[in-house]
C-alpha cells in the first residue's frame, strides 16, 4: 500500500484516518469490515452477498453478535457475557433498520457509498472514541442508502481490553456519544452545509 505521509500520532486514535487509507487501497464492489476480535460463520459473506443482490445497491447491511468470555481450546467461543441487543425475531430474519443499528464490527457496504460519502470524518479521531460507522451511516442514509440487519449473520466477539489509547484515558468518558462531541460535530456539519470531502475519495475518482 502507498500510504498519504501523515502523522498518525495525534488524537484519541486513529481509526477513522486508517478507514480512508484502506478504503483508498481497496478494489471490487463491495466492501466488508471486520473488527473487534470477532469471529464469523463460514456463509457469512454469502449472506451479504445474496442480500445485497436482492435489495439493491443502495444498502448497508449489517449482522448481529454476542460477546463471549473466550475460546476454547478448538477455538470455539464460550461463556457469553453479552447479549446484543438488536437480537429480535419481532421483524422477521432480514430487514430494513436505522443507521445507527449498522454495526462496523461485521457489515457490509458498496465501496461506492464511500467516495460518494467523501471518505470518514478524519476530525472524529481528535473528538473521542467512537461513533465513526454512526455518522457514516446518517450521511449515507441522506444520499439514499438504506440499512439492513440480517439476523441469521451472527458475528461472535472475544471480550478484549479497551486499554487507554495514546495516553487518553477511559473509553467511556471520551467516547464522542458519551462527552457530546458527536451531536456538536453533527450540528455543525449541518448547520455549515459543508461535510467533509477527503481530497483522494471522491466519486469521480473511484478506480
Amino acid at each position: 500500500m502507498h500510504w498519504i505521509e501523515d502523522d498518525f500520532e495525534f488524537g484519541f486514535w486513529t481509526l477513522n484516518r486508517t478507514y480512508n487509507r484502506l478504503f483508498r487501497e481497496a478494489r471490487g464492489e463491495l466492501l466488508v469490515s471486520l473488527q473487534d476480535w470477532v469471529y464469523v460463520g463460514p456463509d457469512g459473506l454469502k449472506k451479504f452477498w445474496d442480500n445485497y443482490q436482492a435489495v439493491g445497491p443502495k444498502a448497508l447491511i449489517s449482522g448481529v453478535g454476542d460477546q463471549y468470555e473466550k475460546v476454547d481450546k478448538w477455538g470455539k467461543p464460550e461463556i457469553k457475557i453479552w447479549s446484543d441487543p438488536r437480537h429480535t425475531e419481532k421483524y422477521g430474519s432480514f430487514y430494513e433498520c436505522m443507521p445507527s443499528d449498522i454495526e462496523w464490527n461485521w457489515a457490509m457496504f458498496p465501496r461506492v457509498a464511500v467516495f460518494e460519502a467523501g471518505g470518514m470524518d478524519e476530525k472524529l479521531d481528535f473528538l473521542g472514541f467512537g461513533g465513526d460507522q454512526l455518522q457514516m451511516g446518517e450521511r449515507l442514509d441522506m444520499m439514499g442508502y438504506k440499512s439492513y440487519l440480517d439476523q441469521t449473520n451472527e458475528s461472535f466477539t472475544i471480550r478484549h481490553d479497551r486499554s487507554d489509547y495514546n495516553g487518553q484515558a477511559n473509553w467511556d468518558e471520551n467516547h464522542i456519544l458519551f462527552n457530546g462531541e458527536y451531536d456538536k460535530r453533527k450540528l455543525e456539519l449541518i448547520e455549515t452545509g459543508e461535510w467533509p470531502v477527503l481530497h483522494y475519495l471522491k466519486k469521480d475518482d473511484i478506480i
